[in-house]
């Protein structure tokens, strides 16, 4: 029996000063770090083999440099940007501690602790706006599957994007609800392996997990 598949892999790209800080970032902009860079370095490396087809990254700096870096070291060109693929947006959060969010926010950060699914960020969007584009994104990406036996006929998609968009991916392959979101732990520069194909029926995009690599 035949099934179409698509095998993916999304990279978090590489530390940025905010990162370093403490700091939110949603859809603020800041480049990489020079750890950072070296972050993307590292995952260039932990990819050569891997016979990746397709760069898509958002279109952050801290993610498009990423991706940058990952296709001249793997000599895969061009690198796509897809807009659906930014960082969740964290609105008057963006650029503050946690400290000081609490400070301005006491409430709807206990919120966001307790009940994430629940949590609309002040000038931001909700978690579930931000799976709904990443679903669409990852919808869109169906037609490239190829029906096979046990071999690919093409290597690995590789999605750069954020730690927020990578845990909904995750949330979406388990089945598991947006109350699970602050369960999951993305770190920099870190790669989580998917196969994307049809549910049984067919009625929907079936996203499985199949590995998580930490490129330390």
């Amino acid at each position: 029996m035949t099934s179409a598949a698509l095998s993916l892999i999304f990279a978090r790209h590489g530390r940025t000063a905010w990162n370093q800080a403490g700091l939110y970032q949603g859809r603020s902009d800041p480049p990489l770090a020079p750890d950072g860079r070296v972050d993307a370095e590292v995952l260039g490396g932990a990819l050569r083999g891997a016979a990746i087809s397709q760069i898509i990254a958002s279109p952050l700096q801290r993610a498009a440099m990423s991706a940058r870096v990952v296709a001249d070291r793997l000599g895969v060109t061009p690198v796509l940007t897809d807009p659906r693929l930014m960082e969740i947006a964290y609105g008057g959060w963006e650029g503050l501690t946690q400290a000081e969010v609490k400070q301005r926010w006491p409430d709807q950060l206990r919120q966001w602790k307790q009940a994430p699914g629940t949590m609309r960020f002040p000038g931001g969007e909700t978690l579930a706006e931000a799976r709904a584009r990443l679903l669409a994104f990852l919808g869109d990406l169906l037609p490239l599957a190829r029906t096979t036996h046990r071999e690919r006929v093409e290597g690995p998609v590789l999605v750069v994007a954020h730690g927020g968009l990578i845990r909904l991916a995750i949330l979406e392959a388990r089945r598991a609800p947006l109350a699970d979101f602050r369960r999951i732990d993305v770190e920099p520069g870190s790669l989580h392996r998917f196969v994307l194909g049809h549910d049984v029926g067919g009625a929907r995009l079936s996203l499985k997990l199949m590995e998580i690599l930490t490129c330390a």
